[in-house]
């Protein structure tokens, strides 16, 4: 089941920014997270319960999710290399 991805304020900005192609393949990854919350390529952060780091060759980004009861996932920091 997927569940909603909520974007923080300063990754839309940073999405915004991004050339078209670039902004476009990272929000699909992004929402990825929707269907797992936790997917294999995504390490866990700073010992956080929930906090997620995935980092590729475009971007790095982190997110968090809550318990199974909490019905949605976090993305807060995005960093784009450019």
């Amino acid at each position: 089941m997927k569940i909603p991805v909520h974007l923080a304020p300063d990754v839309k900005i940073a999405l915004r920014l991004a050339p078209m192609t670039l902004r476009a393949s990272i929000v699909d990854t992004l929402l990825d997270f929707g269907d797992d919350p936790a997917p294999p390529e995504a390490v866990p952060y700073a010992k956080i319960p929930g906090a997620y780091e995935l980092i590729t060759p475009t971007f790095r980004a982190l997110c968090t999710h809550g318990p199974e009861d909490v019905d949605h996932v976090s993305i807060w920091v995005l960093h784009i290399n450019t």
